[in-house]
């Protein structure tokens, strides 16, 4: 039985009694006695591709003919103790449990895998149990989406109330949702514990408390304290660590230095797919964590393809990841990709699409064939957000019908409000969506549809690819006691060749290297910071930049003899991540032009004066076309720009207002050809980059909705971008204090600022410094902010915007 192997079962007959299983066809007795014989043998065999194939088998049996016995007789075997339990709760099948002594002995013994009222199977309950007992010295926990590793987090906080704790996470976007999870986990009764999500919330001499923090958060905290240390850091999504960009290089050093800070700190990784966790030591520090890897297969995925690029014959293949052949389905196809998803489309659905412009126009045109909706909540929430940005946005005719759109230029408050509305309102169907959904974002879906397969300019990775057909079919929903199904056991995911797609793409190519089984698949190693990753002639002047930044920031850390910064101008462009231009090579330029400036006791005032310091002190010495975005503070019309909107900044003005001004400001300006970036559709005379539209020629719902995402644009290129160069100007006491307060947080007022680096937005700290007093303790020497649980119930009674109420139940403990 061992020498069985894949390649060995595609020549034999078993395909064809194979192929009408996959096709859901209806089996003769002899047929189904026959495929149970075969996965036995399959489940039984040595190799594990070959087993996973004998239980793809029993899955699709059982759901095909509604007898579950042999999957509950596979699932008691392999430790999947949630199949059983749903199996054993089938009102059908219960006769077979009081009965039968020993399936009702199996059924205890599958009690012995609960916890907390939910069953793990036996791998999770292994995970918790390792995770408990290894965790001091850190862990790499290798899995999927659904098997808690977040729970693991908010566990060990609970569990360690005297530790300083870091949770590293990749966006800002999961800032929020980490602090609220850690946040709602804390024990009952136990006093509030401090949870860091900004570095100015960091008070010195801190300790015991729980940091959430990008890695540029916590690069800035870390440098203000050379004392802080860290008792034990996780790190999220840690497979990002293998990528070469900026961001990740950071990361590599922030680890790097946090170990350097003390031997005792405790690094512990996170992941949903990683072949190797060796390939997440990172370089000048000692790798001391241990791996715990789910290898559990629960559910076997169907993965289907369709061409419909031309009028042609269009034929729908589903795809065997196990003897990797397409199958054609025999079913005729009409129409486009709006009458496919009409067809196929479950409850609920996600739609996958790299392009925002693309997407957003793809959401409008399905909603656009769906019936409106007479649903209270959806018309409620379709007002809360119209009063919160525009009546005119286009996410809320999308709403109505049951749709809903996801990307990084929907504000962040608005973006969490409708991912529960759609987790919450059954109606709401459809979620189209950005690689936005990759990192953390956990909805309830049953069906993917890809009608692209690209990630920004790249196609998806198989990494990036597993990770987002994850995202269906969450042991959460599929175990649901009330909605779960035992179905959801075989995800559904359609990669789709539509008009969004080249001619070129090939998508049976693409399906085949990313999900066949006996792929051999490695991970992607480009960041020179990885003791694994090579170092070459071509990566050689990487690693040498890198090693020159952490030497400025920690001497010593490499052994590499480095030139260090002279100034203080320099040594603060390290400290705040500047990576534009060479820091060595124009730091003494720089800190002559800007001792002139601040010469006579000068203060920047007004943003007439930052804008004029920031191009001649930076922009000036930024040359690479990555850059480009900066490289526009040298043009007059985009400083002009950047004034009226740090203005609106300086004065914490609403979106609305925001969008009512924009628009204004477009009807006013010279030129109608407007810069906006990815969502251009015309280049400007000598140029081939489609980053400009002609203002003239949109309608008013066009310029609203171009309006609201440049909005959140701006502000992400000001918090990233622009406000690093600020943050040196100010460490340099070249800024009012007043005047820097009002850039970067919109006031003066300490409590609101309070609020504001506790992570409130500023429209709720506005609220609830105005009405709500009464439910806030604000401690500004401390940085804490405490708001009771029972104010969310009087705004709603006070018919607060939802999206406010929604807001605070980020802040409050139920």
């Amino acid at each position: 039985m061992t020498g069985i192997t894949l390649r060995t079962l595609k020549n034999t007959e078993i395909f064809d009694l194979y192929k009408k299983l996959l096709l859901r066809e209806e089996l003769a007795s002899n047929e189904r006695e026959a495929l149970l014989k075969i996965a036995v043998i399959l489940i039984n065999a040595g190799d594990e591709n070959t087993q996973d194939m004998g239980y793809r088998i029993i899955v699709l049996y059982s759901n095909l003919t509604d007898d579950y016995k042999p999957l509950y007789d596979i699932a008691i075997g392999k430790g999947y103790i949630p199949i059983a339990k749903a199996i054993e709760n089938r009102e059908e099948l219960s006769h077979y449990f009081d009965e039968d002594f020993f399936s009702t002995f199996l059924s205890s013994y599958g009690e012995t895998y609960s916890y907390n009222g939910i069953h793990l199977t036996s791998q999770q309950a292994g995970l918790n149990k390792y995770f408990g007992e290894h965790a001091d010295d850190g862990v790499a926990v290798i899995a999927p989406t659904s098997y808690g590793k977040s729970e693991l987090f908010v566990r060990f906080c609970n569990d360690r109330p005297a530790a300083t704790i870091a949770m590293v996470v990749p966006t800002k976007a999961l800032l929020a949702q980490t602090r609220k999870r850690v946040l709602h986990g804390f024990d009952e009764g136990t006093a509030r514990r401090k949870i860091i999500t900004h570095p100015e919330m960091y008070n010195e001499g801190d300790r015991g408390f729980v940091a959430v923090l990008t890695q540029e958060r916590l690069l800035r905290i870390i440098q203000n304290d050379r004392t802080l240390a860290f008792d034990y850091v996780f790190i999220d999504e840690a497979h990002n660590l293998l990528s070469g960009d900026q961001r990740n290089l950071l990361l590599a050093k922030v680890i790097a230095l946090l170990g350097k800070r003390s031997d005792n700190t405790s690094f512990s990784f996170l992941t949903p797919f990683l072949v190797d966790a060796d390939n997440l030591a990172t370089r000048y520090l000692d790798r001391n964590y241990t791996e715990f890897r789910i290898s559990e297969h629960l559910k076997t995925e169907r993965y289907h393809v369709v061409d419909l690029r031309d009028e042609g014959e269009r034929k729908l293949k589903l795809y065997d990841q196990y003897l990797d052949e397409f199958i054609t389905v025999p079913v005729r196809l009409r129409g486009n990709e709006t009458a496919f998803l009409n067809k196929y489309s479950s409850n609920k659905n996600i739609v996958y699409l790299n392009s925002p412009p693309r997407l957003e126009r793809f959401a409008m045109s399905l909603a656009g064939e769906l019936a409106s909706l007479d649903n209270a909540e959806l018309i409620a929430a379709s007002e809360d957000i119209s009063s919160f940005l525009h009546t005119d946005y286009g996410l809320l005719d999308c709403l109505k019908r049951g749709v809903i759109y996801h990307h990084g230029s929907v504000p962040d408050v608005v973006k969490l409000y409708i991912e529960n509305l759609y987790s919450t309102i059954p109606d709401i169907r459809y979620v189209v969506s950005s690689s936005t959904l990759l990192e953390g974002v956990n909805i309830p879906a049953d069906k993917l549809f890809l009608l692209e397969c690209r990630k920004g300019p790249g196609y998806l990775s198989a990494p990036q690819f597993k990770n987002l057909v994850g995202r269906i079919c969450r042991f959460s929903e599929l175990f649901n006691p009330t909605t779960g199904s035992l179905s959801k056991l075989e995800p559904e995911v359609y990669l789709v060749a539509s008009k969004y797609m080249g001619t070129n793409a090939n998508i049976e190519k693409f399906i085949r290297e990313r999900v066949k089984a006996d792929k051999t698949i490695k991970d992607n190693l480009d960041n020179v910071l990885l003791e694994v990753v090579d170092i070459t002639d071509e990566n050689r002047s990487e690693i040498d930049r890198a090693n020159q930044v952490l030497e400025n920031l920690e001497p010593g850390i490499t052994g590499k003899e480095v030139a260090y910064a002279t100034t203080d101008l320099g040594k603060l462009c390290y400290v705040n991540n500047v990576t534009e231009f060479s820091i060595l090579e124009c730091e003494a330029e720089i800190s002559k032009l800007l001792d002139e400036i601040g010469a006579s006791d000068f203060m920047i005032e007004d943003t007439q004066e930052l804008m004029e310091v920031l191009h001649l002190a930076f922009v000036v010495h930024i040359h690479e076309d990555k850059h480009q975005a900066l490289q526009r503070l040298s043009e007059s019309s985009a400083k002009r720009f950047y004034r009226m909107f740090l203005r609106w900044r300086m004065r914490n003005a609403s979106y609305s207002e925001m969008i009512g001004r924009f628009l204004d400001y477009w009807d006013r300006v010279d030129d109608s050809l407007v810069y906006v970036d990815k969502w251009g559709d015309t280049a400007r005379p000598g140029s081939h980059r489609e980053r400009w539209v002609d203002v003239s020629e949109k309608s008013g719902k066009e310029k609203v909705n171009l309006a609201i995402v440049r909005i959140k644009e701006e502000q992400d290129f000001l918090d990233n971008q622009i406000m690093k160069f600020v943050e040196v100007l100010n460490d340099l006491e070249l800024l009012d204090e007043k005047f820097y307060k009002k850039i970067k947080y919109g006031t003066e007022d300490e409590q609101k600022i309070t609020m504001m680096k506790n992570g409130f937005s500023s429209g709720l700290a506005s609220l609830l410094l105005e009405k709500y007093g009464a439910y806030l303790t604000i401690d500004p020497k401390a940085n804490t902010v405490d708001l009771r649980d029972s104010v969310r119930s009087v705004m709603q009674v006070n018919d607060e915007n939802r999206i406010y109420v929604f807001e605070a139940s980020f802040f409050t403990s139920k």
